[in-house]
């Protein structure tokens, strides 16, 4: 696992200064609401895609919890 331009680690350290988490766990749906605000004012048409690696949700629960967040955040824009 790379860790920086020539530090590699053969794990995910036990207690990490921070984790990837499913969108809405980290931030709530008020946060992701500004930050979709945000971007639409740069370009109303840009794409937004999850990228799921919170490892305490499986793959489809992971993204079903991502999705259904920012379809809250994109609806209350």
């Amino acid at each position: 696992m790379p860790t920086g331009y020539g530090f590699w680690c053969n794990s995910w350290p036990e207690n990490p200064a921070w984790k990837f988490v499913a969108v809405g766990v980290g931030h709530d749906v008020a946060y992701w609401t500004e930050f979709l605000r945000a971007l639409a004012e740069v370009d109303p048409d840009m794409a937004v895609n999850i990228e799921h690696e919170d490892a305490a949700y499986s793959q489809t629960e992971g993204l079903a919890l991502a999705a259904k967040n920012l379809h809250a955040a994109a609806a209350a824009v």
